[in-house]
């Protein structure tokens, strides 16, 4: 492949420097899109709702459609990484999930499909709102993603902790299935010298927060983990004679496996009912986001397997999912395929960390091991 690295390596560093969250990912999407027409012109754009879109690039004799996703969004979390020449210019925004360095690896695999593939369609998609879990859901739903229809479906993650460029996998569950709640509870103001006169959510919600705990430790054993983690909570206001009328929690439920998520969720919610029947609360309850679990094919898995062989990347086959959600499960639920982890370096900081940056030495890595699988999956009979 003759992609020259340097212009890749100045697109990482725009995007990092330019960052923007879920649903407004508007000046990262046209920046792509730029990108591709200028410099590896695709047969067709295809908008997919929101900012997401799909670059087709069409073979010169029939074949598979494979496609391949990256993800537009970074996250609200402040940079500090006060060294780098291409920090984000915008406070409380950074790309520290390393999105910068996985759309940046789909332009380079743009490039080296600039002269089209031996055989099928290549299409790579952008796409918008991964963190927040909807954006796959978004885009397979979309009317315009009818036609494209893929025969197969890849992703990559990076993966500090594990060697830069080293290739993870596992068949079956690969991330975790997330739900992400929140439980408002209601009652009346009272004078905090007399609260017997009012009705505050506080007790209610504190007991609500360790009941949680118990809920988890049944549902978290060896074989499959699960965890309820209290993420926010906000009730009354800073006044000392007030005793609060409102208050809410949030939650996040995880597992690897989806029945598991979906029972915690019904037991806190029963015992978040009886504890506002008890202290004499309304009670609301709002599902604001879902990750549905990563599932990878076997034959994707083995596909993965294959494109390290031919590449010479080492290849670690993982015994357990990982912890985190990943929107991507979405079209694992519809489409034959799988994501895997790309190693980024086992002493760089961890996802979500604000000093985290996309290290800019394995982006060859996931260039070549993506076009070893175009170059499998597009041949398959």
């Amino acid at each position: 492949m003759n992609i020259n690295m340097d212009q890749l390596i100045r697109l990482r560093h725009w995007l990092h420097a330019h960052p923007e969250v879920s649903r407004q990912e508007v000046e990262t999407a046209n920046h792509m899109r730029c990108f591709l027409e200028e410099h590896a012109k695709p047969d067709s754009i295809i908008p997919l709702g929101g900012a997401g879109f799909a670059a087709i690039y069409e073979g010169y004799s029939s074949g598979k459609t494979v496609l391949i996703r990256c993800e537009l969004d970074a996250l609200p979390i402040h940079e500090i990484n006060d060294d780098l020449a291409y920090r984000s210019l915008y406070d409380g925004v950074g790309h520290k999930c390393g999105h910068d360095g996985h759309m940046t690896i789909l332009a380079g695999l743009a490039l080296s499909l600039a002269d089209r593939p031996r055989q099928g369609r290549v299409v790579l998609l952008f796409q918008p709102d991964e963190e927040t879990g909807s954006g796959a859901r978004l885009c397979c739903g979309h009317k315009n993603f009818e036609p494209i229809q893929p025969d197969y479906v890849f992703a990559l993650h990076n993966l500090p902790g594990f060697a830069a460029g080293d290739v993870i996998c596992k068949a079956g569950t690969f991330a975790s299935e997330v739900k992400y709640v929140a439980v408002t509870m209601s009652g009346k103001e009272a004078h905090s010298a007399q609260p017997e006169t009012g009705s505050s959510p506080s007790i209610a919600l504190a007991e609500l927060t360790l009941k949680a705990r118990d809920i988890q430790a049944k549902f978290d054993h060896p074989d499959a983990y699960a965890l309820i983690v209290p993420v926010y909570n906000q009730m009354g206001v800073q006044a000392s004679g007030i005793c609060p009328a409102q208050g809410e929690v949030h939650f996040t439920l995880r597992s690897a496996q989806g029945p598991a998520v979906e029972k915690m969720w019904q037991e806190l919610t029963a015992c978040a009912a009886d504890l506002a029947e008890t202290h004499g609360l309304d009670i609301n309850f709002e599902i604001r986001e879902e990750f549905s679990a990563t599932s990878n094919g076997q034959l994707g898995f083995d596909m993965i397997r294959q494109a390290t062989q031919m590449t010479g990347h080492s290849f670690t086959c993982l015994d357990r999912p990982f912890r985190w959600g990943e929107d991507f499960g979405e079209f694992t639920k519809l489409y034959e395929g799988a994501m895997f982890g790309l190693g980024a370096g086992e002493t760089r900081p961890d996802l979500h960390n604000p000093d985290y940056d996309f290290p800019d030495e394995i982006l060859k890595d996931g260039i070549a091991v993506f076009a070893a699988i175009i170059e499998i999956a597009t041949t398959q009979s």
